[in-house]
């Protein structure tokens, strides 16, 4: 799971993605890939004041 603030309520999605690509490209799971793990639910979530927006990839 990886968190982003968004600046502005337009930008919320564009936070949400940014922060799966960060999981994606920084390979948080690699460890537990190694560890023989295979199934992993990513979430992101990027907020705004008091709103949020989550999303997840399998």
């Amino acid at each position: 799971m990886d968190k982003k603030v968004a600046d502005t309520y337009a930008k919320l999605e564009e936070k949400a993605e940014e922060a799966l690509k960060q999981i994606e490209e920084k390979q948080y799971d690699a460890e537990l890939r190694l560890e023989g793990y295979h199934t992993f639910v990513k979430y992101e979530i990027a907020f705004y004041k008091k709103l949020c927006k989550v999303i997840s990839k399998y």
